[in-house]
């Protein structure tokens, strides 16, 4: 795309004069209308680019959209962006010579350089690899930032987070962190899923994610960071929707685990008794889900959803009003 400037005219050596000047949106040249040679090579195009996409309605409706994301509050300053690669103004010599016959342009005198130093290489690397696991989770934007917050936390803690780990495990240790922050909280098997290794990086991940609190300082049910304490209600819904729950086996979930969390010391994480309540659920309504589809929808092994329910079945009156 080429735009006019006839009156911001520009003084060419091979003219002698200002003559007027055409901008070269494509390659960044400002070129003489006279006599076409380049006479600055750094023109920048700093208007926004804006696009009008197929699917966005009538035509008559279609209001144009900026193309490209906003900035990443995560990301410092200089990182992130595009090193620009131009030439220095040509002398009508130089011109000459480039454009004669076989002749190839001259070679850029800076070109595109690398993102930036190692520690802004990394972070960048880190939160792309948040971001595909988040979105192959299909969790929230606000996850996705404050996994990257945590990330970040850990680089900028007064001792360094020790390297040579497992690189998707500390990213899938952050997004539990996230999770857990923001009250939707992920078992260690359903990040497990998203990393290279599959299911076999579950226990190393709990092991970062309890190493990452350590190495920030927040051993208090994590005040610092905001880490709070995850109940059973939290998986159950999640849980319930997994296995095509009806709307009264899904309320006489959470009233049970209501009833549980207020009577009844457990000592069991808070999956393994979403999933055997979910369970004891389906035994009373005749749902017809075996222990097995318990365990695929909610991730918990049947051994374990079997010894929550027998430990949890002297207590059905409790737990369900009966």
């Amino acid at each position: 795309m080429h735009d006019a400037a006839a009156n911001d005219g520009a003084y060419c050596p091979d003219c002698r004069r200002a003559t007027p000047v055409v901008l070269d949106h494509t390659t960044g040249d400002t070129i003489c209308t006279e006599c076409a040679l380049v006479l600055d090579a750094r023109y920048i195009d700093e208007t926004s680019e804006w696009r009008t996409f197929a699917n966005d309605g009538a035509s008559e409706d279609r209001d144009p959209n900026r193309v490209g994301d906003r900035a990443d509050p995560f990301l410092p300053e200089n990182v992130g962006g595009t090193t620009i690669a131009y030439s220095a103004p040509l002398k009508s010599q130089q011109a000459k010579s480039a454009g004669g016959e076989g002749g190839a342009a001259p070679l850029l005198t800076r070109r595109r350089v690398d993102v930036g130093p190692s520690p802004e290489k990394t972070l960048l690397a880190a939160f792309k690899g948040i971001a595909d696991m988040a979105d192959r989770l299909g969790l929230v934007a606000t996850i996705r930032d404050r996994a990257k917050e945590v990330f970040k936390k850990l680089g900028e803690a007064p001792k360094g987070f020790p390297r040579g780990r497992n690189r998707d495990a500390v990213y899938a240790a952050c997004l539990f962190i996230a999770c857990r922050n923001e009250g939707m909280p992920r078992t260690y098997k359903e990040l497990a899923s998203v990393t290279a290794e599959g299911a076999a990086a579950k226990k190393e991940i709990g092991r970062l994610t309890t190493l990452i609190k350590k190495h920030l300082g927040d051993q208090d049910e994590g005040k610092a960071m905001g880490i709070g304490v995850v109940r059973s209600t939290d998986y159950l819904r999640r849980f319930c929707s997994r296995l095509g729950l009806g709307h009264q086996e899904v309320r006489a979930a959470g009233e049970a685990v209501r009833r549980l969390e207020e009577r009844l010391d457990v000592r069991r994480n808070p999956e393994s008794i979403a999933a055997a309540i979910i369970y004891m659920v389906v035994q009373r309504t005749g749902g017809g889900k075996s222990v097995r589809d318990v365990a695929t929808a909610t991730g918990v092994a049947e051994a374990t959803i079997t010894a929550a329910q027998k430990e949890l079945a002297p207590h059905a009156s409790v737990l369900f009003g009966g």
